[in-house]
């Protein structure tokens, strides 16, 4: 008999530590910018950004980092939600992402950079018989 992967585990544990980095990464980065527009000469910068423009960031950050705390307690509690809200949650960042660009907030190749995760995160949501074996056990 053959035994089928299950758990947060394999590469489901892989994403849920990546996650994780990207949530201090997005926190790191919405403190940073707060900073910098305080006082943009401590990035030897010589203008402000408009304050619509960190706002957006500011608030499209948060958003995601709540989503992603809350996509943590899905997982860890098995909840067969947790499949659909990641890859929401995964479209939602690739859109957060897209929209920083085109508000000239990201360079081209950053943006490519920034979405891969997402991409591949969105894919393995989509594919992995570790992800449906882990969210969907008693369902049937």
């Amino acid at each position: 008999m053959k035994v089928k992967p299950e758990g947060i585990g394999g590469w489901l544990l892989v994403y849920t530590i990546a996650l994780a980095i990207q949530l201090v990464h997005g926190i790191g980065l919405t403190i940073g910018a707060t900073i910098i527009y305080s006082d943009p000469s401590l990035a030897s910068l010589h203008t402000f950004i408009p304050l619509w423009a960190l706002l957006f960031y500011v608030i499209t950050n948060l958003i995601a980092a709540c989503y992603a705390i809350v996509l943590f307690i899905l997982m860890f509690k098995h909840r067969h939600s947790a499949i659909g809200n990641n890859i929401a949650f995964n479209i939602l960042t690739i859109s957060f992402l897209v929209s920083w660009h085109v508000l000239g907030a990201k360079s081209n190749v950053g943006t490519v950079i920034d979405v891969l995760p997402g991409v591949i995160g969105l894919c393995y949501f989509l594919v992995s018989k570790r992800v449906r074996n882990t969210f969907t056990v008693g369902i049937r």
